[in-house]
């Protein structure tokens, strides 16, 4: 019988709580395994009727979760409440849902990682809720960006990896930790068997449905689900879409949110069934599309990355008929997700490139274009790894790179830049009075100027030079304690779980005997997504030319004008506007967006080594949080208004950008592209532009990749089509938009985020 039944009342979670209850004194590896045991079959989704590869999850009010339900053991207390309200009719139901939520209260795994924080660090931490509340950083909490090596799971089937994990535990007696470790692993694959199993039998269920109903085709596609399914518990895939659902199938259970390189490990099922004449190419291709289906269904919003293309693939020439398909199931379908990404290199394939230029030429703002003759040797360089490993590189989320299947590099933090400079302006003034009610503002720059002796007000600084660099100390202290946070994280996941799923297909986890955060992974990095770096830079700018240089402006009177949000200051707006902006390929605004960047960049890179990482980089991924947290921070020097947008990752800010395209792109590469973990470039051009003249287009695309480019995110669209969307919606739900590291429907993001897209240059 199928366990997809809708939750009328909470089972799951007192279920749940009652396993975690029953095993607290248990091995962590055993209590998770037992608790994932219970979950994960009560939360796997129907199958559709349109499926051809079927599998999701809907997550409880409790449970257990890296990243999609919540942070390890979770709960939802608004959920809860409202359960108990519901149901105020029914006392002992109540009761127990009193209780539950009494229990994980105290239980729960975020609340007992912030009890961890020391005083200083909650200096620079005061809240959490990054969307709402005003700071500089923010943690954040999830085990996110994890790449496993699909490879081996394909190769050696489940049987495969069960024989692997079993013949390492008889290595151990019953007693030592290490053999928990591998029982929970052992647990945890039979719990996969077992969604495996409900899904086959559900395929039946609605095979016989169809069939008694005249439904040829859908009782085709469930026939062929369930003899999939019958055949990965057993054995190792052999065909294509075996090879489909045994990968998917680990995805659902493991939570993983990117896919890795797909043509390197479906790319021979693919080219084997084809040549063999087990699949025709068209039944091959609509295995992908459904697959990109079910990708898209999924609906990851800021991950979903799916990479094809690029060094260092065993069977290159199957690969790229795999890629190919990719990229055409892409072209088909048109979704925001998946996020199609392609590596490229001098001599691969120029198939790849070709159909890359259609895709992206009919609006489907994919492929994601990665430059392998530089970013691999970028890679290289700023994790300090050989040339071997750094060829494995794979951007995941909104572009952060991480070695596939051998590291990871969890963006735990933010930073807010232009926020930090907001504070920094108004030391010793009256500060912003939400961030003073948290009882921080005042004393986070009071700590700074204890340690190192910066922070005075902005009327007593006599030169720039001395005001940047004692902003960039208060900076520096920010970015110090973040990346403390990133490893407590991981050393809190540690003490609390193995994430056996993640582990088993991660390079050492199994030979070694330990869960990923335990030590089992080989490089343990970390990354700070970093914001309103253009803006600061601009701000920045403007403050040296205009004030301390030309002094047209005086530092009372910038004061004022920005607290005022520039109402009855409307002359000094002006100017601070009219100033240079990076983004004009001019020598003095890019200088110091240059600086400033290499400033954030190396700080955060120095952490790791004081952290405990292998790694800790700056990423500049901007995604649609440029405009949430743009609107938490208050009118800044560059004469942008209060609540605002901010300029998106590298890009120059809205209006900002005067002398064309080839300009933005030289401003961009004067960055360095070596010392980060993943960098966006959104260009926009217009339909004219690019389809028009694509030789032009594209001309200027491959000179900024031949003098160093890294990425590209290109958005063709047309501002009158975004125009006539936010007026009338319902005739544009197709219409795909770059927002930052990932693509989305223009209708159906906010206002806000609609504004700032449609303010953007395009060219």
């Amino acid at each position: 019988m199928s366990t997809i039944l809708p939750r009328e009342f909470f089972v799951l979670e007192l279920g749940f709580t009652q396993i975690y209850q029953e095993n607290i004194k248990e091995h962590k590896a055993v209590r998770e395994a037992r608790c994932l045991a219970w979950q994960l079959p009560r939360i796997i989704l129907d199958i559709d009727d349109d499926d051809l590869v079927p599998g999701g999850c809907d997550y409880g009010a409790v449970g257990f979760s890296s990243q999609i339900g919540g942070f390890l053991y979770y709960y939802h207390e608004d959920k809860i409440r409202a359960e108990i309200n519901r149901c105020q009719n029914q006392a002992k139901y109540v009761d127990q849902l009193e209780n539950m939520l009494r229990f994980w209260k105290q239980e729960n795994s975020r609340d007992n990682l912030r009890l961890k924080y020391t005083d200083r660090q909650l200096l620079a931490l005061p809240t959490d809720d990054w969307e709402r509340e005003k700071a500089v950083t923010y943690p954040l909490y999830r085990i996110a960006g994890a790449i496993l090596d699909f490879s081996k799971l394909l190769s050696l089937g489940l049987h495969g990896l069960y024989a692997e994990v079993e013949n390492q535990q008889r290595k151990y007696a019953p007693y030592q930790d290490t053999y928990s470790v591998y029982e929970g692993m052992k647990i945890a694959l039979e719990t996969l068997k077992e969604v495996i199993q409900c899904y086959r039998n559900r395929a039946e269920e609605k095979e016989i449905f169809a069939r008694k109903n005249g439904d040829k085709d859908t009782g085709c596609r469930m026939n062929a689900i369930k003899r999939a399914m019958e055949a990965i518990k057993t054995d190792r895939p052999k065909h294509l879409l075996e090879a489909v659902e045994l990968f998917w199938m680990y995805v659902v259970v493991s939570e993983v949110r990117n896919y890795g390189r797909i043509d390197i490990y479906l790319g021979d099922f693919y080219a084997d069934d084809i040549d063999s004449g087990y699949l025709t190419r068209e039944e091959a291709d609509t295995i992908i599309r459904k697959l990109w289906e079910r990708m898209g269904k999924r609906r990851t919003i800021t991950d979903g990355r799916v990479m094809v293309g690029g060094r260092g693939r065993k069977n290159e020439e199957h690969a790229d008929r795999l890629a190919i398909a990719c990229i055409q199931a892409t072209r088909i379908l048109k979704n925001p997700d998946p996020q199609l990404s392609l590596r490229f290199y001098q001599g691969m394939n120029p198939e790849l490139m070709e159909l890359a230029m259609e895709a992206i030429g009919e609006g489907c703002t994919y492929p994601v274009l990665y430059n392998d003759d530089v970013i691999i040797r970028d890679v290289q360089k700023a994790f300090a790894l050989p040339e071997k490993a750094a060829e494995n590189y794979v951007p995941y989320g909104c572009g952060e790179y991480v070695i596939d299947h051998q590291s990871f590099g969890t963006p735990s933090g933010v930073i807010n830049l232009l926020k930090g400079l907001e504070i920094f302006l108004n030391y010793g003034r009256e500060q912003d009075a939400s961030y003073l009610e948290q009882g921080k503002g005042q004393s986070v720059l009071e700590a700074v100027r204890q340690e190192t002796g910066a922070g005075k007000s902005f009327e007593e600084y006599h030169s720039f030079t001395e005001f940047y660099e004692d902003y960039k100390k208060f900076i520096a202290f920010h970015i110090e304690i973040i990346a403390q946070q990133e490893k407590m994280e991981y050393d809190f996941a540690a003490e609390t779980c193995c994430l056996p799923y993640l582990s088993m297909l991660y390079d050492n986890c199994i030979r070694e005997g330990k869960g990923i955060f335990e030590g089992g992974i080989k490089y343990l990095g970390g990354t700070l997504e970093s914001y309103g770096n253009v803006n600061t830079a601009d701000s920045l700018y403007a403050i040296e030319k205009l004030v301390f240089e030309e002094k047209k402006i005086g530092k009372e009177e910038l004061l004022l004008s920005v607290k005022a949000d520039f109402q009855g200051y409307e002359r000094i707006q002006k100017q601070l506007k009219d100033c240079d902006k990076f983004g004009n390929d001019q020598e003095g605004a890019d200088h110091l967006m240059r600086d400033l960047h290499r400033f954030v960049c190396i700080t955060a890179k120095e952490q790791a080594k004081k952290a405990g990482l292998d790694s800790y980089l700056v990423v500049i991924i901007n995604n649609s949080a440029n405009t949430s947290l743009g609107l938490l921070t208050g009118a800044s020097p560059d004469g942008r208004n209060s609540g605002k947008p901010m300029a998106n990752a590298n890009s120059p800010q809205a209006q900002g950008d005067r002398n064309g395209i080839t300009a933005v792109l030289n401003s961009m590469l004067k960055m360095d592209s070596d010392i980060h973990a993943g960098s966006v470039q959104n260009i926009k051009f217009s339909k004219e532009t690019f389809n028009d003249y694509r030789d032009a287009a594209r001309s200027v695309i491959e000179a900024y990749f031949e003098q160093g480019g890294a990425q590209l995110m290109i958005t063709v669209v047309g501002r009158e089509d975004l125009e006539e969307a936010v007026k009338h919606p319902q005739d544009y739900m197709n219409l795909l938009v770059r927002v930052g590291g990932f693509s989305a429907r223009f209708v159906e993001l906010s206002e806000e985020v609609q504004a700032d897209i449609l303010s953007r240059t395009c060219y």
